[in-house]
């Protein structure tokens, strides 16, 4: 976890006690179902776009694919943003943070700032990411209007005491929901998909 912590911050995969309590307070409006059923349709939207472009008979690389509309629907609703311009910089840099994470776990804890080539492309692939999503971060400040995705209403909520996430909160919580939403979901796809195959596989033998 604390691994982790060095390349993710403190969202709420990260972070603990009091801290990652005022976290879920906050963050559990955009889980409203209500707002669950509109990321649903979405979903729903933009799979039907990417398949229409798909022919029959063809062959196409499934992970690629389901790392493509994933990217696109946590784009949409996550921040409301088209990420076509930043897709293959995204996913590339994700997937470099996700195997050096888990690198990271199994290894001695050298602190982030020492300049091993490890920490070097951690530290490339951090920046990479942050450049992207503070940038709209800043556009949905100056936008200043709840627009249904996640980082406008993370934007809008306020603590009981009336302070709010900081850019640094909400670039955390935002990276994790990326993780869950982008790399964690198409690893899902792809084993459905390729559960799904080989059934088919399995009944024109049979047939």
């Amino acid at each position: 976890m604390k691994a982790n912590m060095r390349l993710f911050g403190e969202g709420l995969l990260t972070s603990e006690g009091d801290f990652w309590l005022r976290q879920r307070r906050l963050t559990q409006p955009a889980f409203h179902r209500a707002r669950v059923a509109a990321y649903g349709t979405t979903m729903v939207e933009y799979a039907e776009r990417a398949m229409r472009g798909w022919n029959s008979g063809e062959v196409r690389d499934i992970h690629e694919d389901m790392m493509e509309i994933t990217l696109q629907i946590v784009g949409k609703t996550l921040f409301n943003a088209e990420l076509t311009r930043d897709a293959k910089e995204v996913g590339e840099t994700m997937e470099v943070l996700l195997k050096l994470a888990a690198d990271f776990g199994k290894s001695i804890l050298i602190p982030l700032w020492v300049p091993t080539p490890r920490n070097l492309r951690a530290r490339m692939g951090i920046r990479r990411i942050e450049k992207i999503i503070y940038r709209i971060i800043a556009q949905k400040r100056a936008e200043a209007s709840d627009t249904g995705d996640l980082l406008s209403m993370l934007l809008a909520v306020q603590d009981e005491d009336g302070s709010r996430m900081t850019d640094k909160q909400l670039r955390d919580e935002t990276i994790t929901l990326f993780l869950a939403g982008h790399e964690t979901t198409a690893n899902a796809l792809l084993v459905d998909n390729l559960a799904a195959g080989a059934k088919s596989r399995s009944r024109e033998k049979v047939l």
